[in-house]
């Protein structure tokens, strides 16, 4: 009967490893490396396990401390460490905020799926108020203008959310030449981007990125545009933002270091907020 029931659990746990194998997600776990021990695997067979597949090893000395009384070496020990260590072969939840994406800013959708909210490229740059300044002999200040083509952003949310900011610690793991790479390689915090309400006319969206007359100018976002947001440091490079009562309508995240005052368009995070159905923050910690 003991021996059935070895093989028995013996049955379930290969019968576990291959689902993992047949997702590609083959997946090892310290409760499994207790079970292989448990059944009274050799060294070298647990040793084969740890070096080859994905983890989620926990190697607190708790844990650790777990593992030994199970029967568990001291060479599988020390690459039950070295695995857990090695970031190409931690195995990384894509919903977790805390683990490493691409460099770019994220969001929770309703499924609860952190997806990538995209850049989108200001279609126009343009003056506003040439003439009213001419007229005043340069009194009146001519207003840079960056245009969004699209009366609303793709992405809409039900209501205002944090957005999870990862910068470029990461960058040799990811493509440098992504488009949502934009403002990830100069900047390194939250504080360099500032957070703005658009103004929405017939079909596109609009911001004012400077000002100028003829005896002074202005550049950057008008600050009754801005919208204020706290900024939570997760890890190294990964910060939790949450927006300041944002009403609804439509927002965009912009590199300080990208005006369009006589550079061109910019590259911009936009959404809107509070134009479909559902309520309510979403949060992960």
């Amino acid at each position: 009967m003991k021996t059935n029931a070895l093989l028995t659990v013996l049955l379930a746990i290969l019968l576990c490893a291959s689902a993992r194998q047949a997702q590609g997600q083959e997946v090892l776990t310290n409760a499994d490396l207790i079970q292989l021990a448990e059944l009274g695997m050799g060294e070298s067979i647990i040793l084969s396990r740890v070096e080859t597949a994905a983890n989620t090893f926990d190697v607190s000395t708790s844990a650790l401390i777990a593992l030994k009384r199970a029967g568990l070496t001291d060479p599988v020990l020390a690459a039950v460490v070295k695995a857990a260590n090695d970031p190409a072969r931690k195995a990384v939840d894509a919903n977790d905020p805390k683990a490493p994406h691409r460099p770019g800013i994220y969001y929770f959708d309703e499924a609860g799926q952190l997806v990538e909210l995209l850049p989108t490229v200001a279609s126009q740059g343009k003056d506003k108020g040439r003439l009213a300044t001419a007229l005043t002999y340069g009194l009146a200040k001519t207003t840079v203008v960056a245009r969004i083509s699209g009366a609303q952003a793709r992405a809409q949310l039900p209501a205002a959310r944090e957005f999870y900011f990862y910068f470029n610690q990461q960058q040799a793991a990811f493509d440098q030449n992504s488009i949502a790479f934009y403002g990830f390689q100069q900047a390194t915090s939250p504080n360099e981007f500032t957070l703005a309400r658009l103004d929405e006319t017939a079909g596109a969206r609009e911001i004012e990125m400077g000002s100028a007359n003829a005896f002074s100018s202005e550049d950057g976002i008008d600050e009754k545009h801005a919208r204020s947001f706290d900024i939570e440091q997760l890890a190294p490079g990964i910060f939790k933002v949450t927006p300041q009562n944002l009403e609804a309508g439509e927002y965009c995240f912009v590199y300080a270091g990208g005006s369009a005052h006589g550079h061109g368009p910019n590259k911009l995070f936009d959404f809107g907020v509070g134009k479909v159905s559902g309520t309510g923050v979403i949060s992960r910690q």
